[in-house]
C-alpha cells in the first residue's frame, strides 16, 4: 500500500525559527527618535473614581488613548480600564505619575502574547515536506496535547526503533517467526509507526501525530509484506491483552474472515479502537470492493486524499453508492521514515492515511484518558470535515483539533433485575439471568458477574446468561452484575442469595435385606434431614422414581410382581437447595 517517490536524507539540519510579528503604531513626540518603539500601558481606575480622569492626566504627559469608541471602548469600560501608548523615553515617568494618582487602581505594561499553537521545529515540517500535518489541523491539536504514554499497537512488518522512533518503541511480538524479535525486515511497519509517533519538536527529522505515544510492534507480515489472517488475528488479541489503546492495521485484502472479525470484536469489548487502511484499489475494477479488516464492524476504515487536498486520491478504494464501509479520509501522500532512518516524501497509500488517524486518536486518548475505543471512534467521525456529495467516504476528512472537543456518552446502561431471587436457596452451578439490560447511547458492551467481589463469568450477546459455580461455598453470597456500555459507563445490580452445597442425610430404616427374594407388597421406611429443610424423599426402582413424599414419615411400598427382576431399590432425599443424596442401593429378586 505504498509508492515512494522521493527520498530525503536528513542529517544535522538547522532548526527553523518561527517568528510572530506584532504590528505597532510608529508615532513619536517631536523631540524623540521615530525609531524608538512606543510602550503600551493598561491603566485601571478604582471603583467610585472618575474613570476618565487618569486618561486626561496621561494625555497631558504625551500618552495617546488607543481605545476608540465602540466595542473596544465598551469592553475596557466594563473593566474600568484604558489602553494608552507612550514613547519609550517617557514611559517610566508616565507610569510613576499614574501610579501616584489616587484614582488609579493599577498600571501595567500591555504585554504581547504569542499564539500557543505548537509549530514543531522538525526540519521535514519546517521545510514544507509535511503539509499533511496542517491539512488535518494537528498543530492545533498539539496546543491541547502532544500525547502522553498512550500505547499504540502497529500490526505490520515490524518496527525498527531508529531516528525519530528512538525511545518510542516498547516490547511486542513477532507472529511470523514466533519470537520476540520485532525488527522491521521490509520497511513498511517502521514508516507507519513514524507517522503515528515520530518524536516531534526535537529539531530532528519529522513529526508524527502523537509525540508522546509509545509504539508496540506486532509483526504479522513477513519480509515481503504478506501475512496470514490467523497471525493477524493473534496479533489483535495480543495487542488488546497487552494494554494497547489503539491498534493500527495498514494492511488488507478482499474476502471476509471470521477469525479477524472475532479478534476485532474481542478488542472492541476490551475498549480498544481498531483503525485499518481501506485499500489502494482505486485505479482497478476492485475500487469499491470491501477490504478486510477495514470493512469489519467497529473498525475505522480510512481512505486517502490527494496531496494538499480533501479530494480522494486516485489510488484509494472508496464507497460505491449505497455503501458505508469506508468511514473517513486522511492525507494519503505523506512523509515518513524508513527502517534505516531515512525520510521519504510523497509516499502514497491508504497504509499511510490510516496511521494519521491513529495518531490523532492517540491524542484524543491522551486528552481524555477515560475514553474507550467507541468514544475515540465517535470523536474521530463526528469531528470529520463533511464528505462530498458522492459519499466516497461516510464521514469526511480527519480534523485532529476538532476531534479533541467531542464529548462521549456518559449515560450508564440500565438493568432492572436478575434471577435467582433474593435470599433463594441455590447449589452447584447457578445460572444468573439479568433482566432489563439496555443502553440507548453507545449500546451494551458486556455483562459481567461477580460473587463476593470475585469475577465469575461474562456474556456480551443478548439475552444475557451467566454462570456461577458455587460448589465450594455455603452460606450467604453477594452476587453482582456489572453492565458496561461501549463508552465505558457501568451500572451494577446486587443481590444476595444463600448457597447450600451440603448434602442431606438419608437412611433406610426398614426394608428387606439386600439380595432378598421378595413377593407381595414390599414396604420400605426411611429418615431424612437437612439444615435447609428436606424438599422431598423419593423411591427409585431401577433408576426411575416410583413415588415421592414431601414430609415425614417417609414410608413407601410397591408390589413385587409388578416390577422387573432383578430390581434395584434406592431411597433419595432432595433438600430445599436442590442437593440430593441416595442411600446405599438394595437389589431384590422375585
Amino acid at each position: 500500500m505504498k509508492h515512494v517517490t522521493r527520498r530525503v536524507t536528513v542529517g544535522a539540519l538547522s532548526a527553523a525559527v518561527v517568528a510572530t510579528m506584532v504590528g505597532a503604531t510608529t508615532w513619536a513626540l517631536a523631540a524623540e527618535s521615530p525609531a524608538e518603539a512606543p510602550v503600551r500601558l493598561i491603566v485601571g481606575t478604582k471603583t467610585g473614581a472618575d474613570n476618565a480622569a487618569p486618561l486626561r492626566a496621561a494625555s497631558t504627559m504625551g500618552a495617546r488613548a488607543l481605545d476608540a469608541a465602540g466595542p473596544a471602548q465598551q469592553a475596557m469600560a466594563s473593566l474600568r480600564a484604558h489602553t494608552v501608548e507612550v514613547s519609550a523615553a517617557r514611559s517610566a515617568k508616565v507610569i510613576a505619575a499614574l501610579r501616584s494618582d489616587p484614582a488609579v487602581a493599577y498600571v501595567e505594561v500591555d504585554r504581547v502574547r504569542q499564539a500557543s499553537e505548537v509549530a514543531p521545529d522538525d526540519p521535514m515540517y519546517t521545510r514544507g515536506h509535511q503539509i499533511e500535518l496542517d491539512q488535518v489541523r494537528l498543530p492545533g491539536a498539539w496546543e491541547t496535547t502532544t500525547g502522553e504514554a498512550v500505547k499504540v499497537a502497529v500490526l505490520d512488518t515490524g518496527v525498527t526503533p531508529v531516528g525519530d522512533l528512538t525511545g518510542a518503541v516498547v516490547a511486542g511480538w513477532n507472529y511470523v517467526g514466533n519470537t520476540a524479535n520485532t525488527a522491521d525486515d521490509y520497511g513498511h511497519g517502521t514508516t507507519v509507526a513514524s507517522i503515528v509517533a515520530a518524536r516531534g519538536n526535537n529539531n530532528e527529522g519529522m513529526s508524527g501525530g502523537c509525540w508522546g505515544c509509545v509504539i508496540m510492534p506486532v509483526k504479522v507480515l513477513d519480509r515481503n509484506g504478506n501475512g496470514y489472517d490467523s497471525n493477524i488475528a493473534k496479533g489483535v488479541v495480543y495487542a488488546a491483552d497487552k494494554g494497547a489503546s489503539i491498534i493500527n492495521m495498514s494492511l488488507g485484502g478482499t474476502g471476509y474472515s471470521k477469525a479477524l472479525s472475532d479478534a476485532v470484536a474481542y478488542a472492541n469489548r476490551k475498549g480498544v479502537l481498531v483503525v485499518a487502511a481501506a485499500g489502494n484499489a482505486g485505479r482497478t475494477t476492485n475500487r469499491n470492493t470491501k477490504m478486510y479488516p477495514a470493512a469489519l464492524t467497529d473498525v475505522v476504515a480510512v481512505a486517502a486524499t490527494a496531496k494538499g487536498s480533501d479530494a480522494r486520491a486516485s489510488f484509494s478504494s472508496y464507497n460505491k453508492p449505497g455503501d458505508t464501509w469506508v468511514d473517513m479520509a486522511a492525507p494519503g501522500v505523506i512523509t515518513g521514515m524508513d527502517r534505516a532512518g531515512v525520510y521519504h516524501t510523497d509516499q502514497e497509500g491508504t497504509s499511510f492515511a490510516a496511521p494519521m488517524v491513529t495518531g490523532a486518536a492517540a491524542l484524543i486518548k491522551s486528552a481524555h484518558p477515560a475514553y474507550t475505543g467507541w468514544s475515540l471512534q465517535r470523536a474521530l467521525l463526528l469531528s470529520a470535515r463533511k464528505p462530498y456529495s458522492d459519499g466516497w467516504n461516510r464521514y469526511g476528512m480527519l480534523d485532529a483539533e476538532k476531534a479533541l472537543t467531542i464529548d462521549t456518552d456518559v449515560t450508564p446502561p440500565t438493568i432492572t433485575g436478575m434471577s435467582p431471587r433474593a435470599g433463594s436457596l441455590n447449589h452447584g452451578t447457578i445460572t444468573v439471568t439479568p433482566a432489563g439490560v439496555a443502553d440507548g447511547g453507545s449500546r451494551v458492551n458486556k455483562v459481567n458477574l461477580y460473587a463476593d467481589g470475585v469475577y465469575q463469568s461474562q456474556d456480551y450477546t443478548a439475552p444475557y446468561s451467566l454462570t456461577y459455580n458455587s460448589s465450594k461455598r455455603n452460606g450467604t453470597v453477594k452476587l453482582q452484575i456489572r453492565v458496561y456500555d461501549r463508552a465505558g459507563n457501568r451500572t451494577d445490580f446486587d443481590r444476595s442469595i444463600v448457597v447450600d452445597n451440603v448434602l442431606p442425610k438419608v437412611t433406610i430404616t426398614g426394608a428387606p435385606k439386600n439380595k432378598a427374594k421378595v413377593k407381595g407388597t414390599v414396604r420400605i421406611t426411611a429418615t431424612a434431614s437437612d439444615a435447609s429443610g428436606v424438599r422431598r424423599v423419593e423411591l427409585l426402582i431401577n433408576g426411575k422414581v416410583k413415588s415421592q413424599l414431601a414430609k415425614a414419615p417417609y414410608a413407601f411400598s410397591f408390589t413385587a410382581s409388578k416390577q422387573p427382576t432383578p430390581m434395584k431399590v434406592e431411597i433419595r432425599a432432595i433438600d430445599n437447595a436442590g442437593n440430593s443424596k441416595t442411600d446405599t442401593a438394595r437389589t431384590y429378586t422375585r
